[in-house]
């Protein structure tokens, strides 16, 4: 008899956990190696896992919508049917116990692992490490349903259960209309009909009182949780220093007009701002670099991370080799990737990696803000709005636009002169933009 464990995979090179949304096996079939067999969102975003060793599935240990730790048990396969996986599952159970108690800083509260489906004759399990609690429903057992990656965050967003939805896609998957349509009709709210047990069994936070008004506390979705841990351990493990800079932008603002007069040319500040940063990245690769512990990676290429909001979280897709591009080719680029970000479909390649990182609220308004580090890129920078402000002139005060930026930038491998000279480069493209056409 041989016995497969599949264990949860790091799908990303900062990914130490992961939501398992749905399962796309259960136990009885047969799988081939390299068959999609779940799907689970990352730090980054929902991703496919795929199987390395095929076999029969014995038992689902890890049930959908359960957040587990990375090299932790899911699933169990054998090399024929029906072998007897108990001593597996007894040591998946311990296995995954000491992994979720090390992830968690104490031992984890146990629960029951509950099959997807339970043909007989299937070995009874009890007892395996609980995981966080998510937005998204688990399945119940006894019946396996397959989810797309942005319907499955439409359903957390909204409280629905998938477990009432009817999926109208291939084979029977959930799509995004199937969810909208659900929500629409009230019929897949979570605590009614059907899927009261489900509902039932989910931690229930106590209200609080704010000014004298009831309200209650709302669950952090397994992203939310994950970026925070990112975003914490990178705020109070890199020594963060701040540079910020004004730039005068009328010439920006009247290039970007320029290039959008042309029927089939779409130019946004943030395509121009991203290939200054590129041709800057350049000529400061302190800056376009990595922290490795007792090393700095410099790069040539200038792979710039842009900070596109999803609706649950941030994700960063990279332009690859933005210093070669045109502006054009950048904008072409940037709005592809948000768009893919956006509807859950970006692949790990396109968020893997990057050496510097752009964030811009500038279609908000915002005036300044400084930006937390993606690591192990060692700056980012933060892109405000452009404001019409009164300005200096030759000596005289005169109406002018204004753009903010500053430079978030890691002390150990960055000093304040580095930083200084690359923004200095950044306002001087800026200011006389017609360069970056070049």
């Amino acid at each position: 008899m041989a016995i497969i464990e599949q264990t949860l995979p790091a799908k990303s090179p900062t990914m130490t956990e992961g939501t398992i949304t749905s399962w796309r096996i259960k136990p009885g079939d047969v799988v081939k190696s390299g068959q999609v067999i779940a799907e689970i969102q990352t730090d980054k975003a929902v991703v496919e896992w795929e199987a390395l060793d095929g076999g029969h599935v014995a038992v689902i240990v890890i049930p959908a919508g359960s957040l587990a730790y990375v090299n932790q048990v899911a699933a169990i396969f054998t090399s024929k049917a029906g072998e007897d996986v108990t001593a597996a599952v007894a040591s998946a159970t311990e296995t995954n116990a000491k992994l979720a108690a090390a992830g968690t800083g104490g031992a984890a509260p146990a629960a029951e692992i509950l099959p997807v489906m339970t043909p007989a004759p299937m070995p009874t399990v009890a007892s395996a490490p609980a995981m966080h609690p998510t937005t998204a429903a688990a399945a119940p057992a006894g019946r396996t349903y397959r989810v797309s990656p942005v319907a499955a965050r439409f359903a957390a967003a909204n409280k629905l259960d998938l477990a009432k939805v009817k999926g109208t896609g291939p084979d029977g998957r959930i799509v995004l209309r199937d969810v909208e349509e659900a929500k629409s009709k009230g019929t897949a709210n979570i605590g009614s009909g059907a899927g009261a047990e489900v509902a039932k069994a989910k931690p229930k936070l106590a209200p609080f009182r704010v000014d004298g008004a009831a309200t209650a506390d709302t669950a952090m979705s397994a992203m939310r949780q994950i970026i925070g841990k990112r975003l914490l351990e990178a705020k109070t493990t890199i020594p963060h220093f701040y540079v910020s800079e004004s730039i005068a932008a009328d010439a920006l603002v009247a290039l970007k007009d320029q290039c959008s007069a042309y029927a089939d040319v779409k130019v946004t500040i943030n395509d121009l701002v991203v290939r200054a940063a590129a041709l800057a990245l350049r000529l400061h690769p302190k800056v376009n670099a990595t922290f490795h512990g007792n090393a700095v990676r410099m790069y040539d290429s200038a792979d710039i991370s842009v900070a596109v909001a999803i609706p649950d979280g941030l994700i960063t897709p990279i332009v690859f080799k933005a210093h070669s591009k045109s502006v054009r080719q950048i904008g072409e680029e940037v709005r592809k990737l948000a768009k893919k970000a956006v509807e859950g479909k970006l692949q790990p390649a396109e968020f893997q990696g990057g050496t510097f990182t752009i964030s811009n609220l500038g279609m908000f308004g915002i005036e300044q803000f400084s930006a937390i580090i993606n690591p192990p890129q060692v700056a980012i920078l933060a892109v405000a709005g452009i404001k019409d402000e009164p300005v200096v002139r030759g000596g005289q005060v005169v109406p002018g636009k204004v753009l903010r930026v500053t430079l978030s930038a890691d002390h150990r491998a960055v000093d304040g002169a580095d930083a200084a000279a690359f923004l200095k480069t950044l306002r001087e493209l800026l200011e006389a933009p017609a360069g970056l056409l070049v």
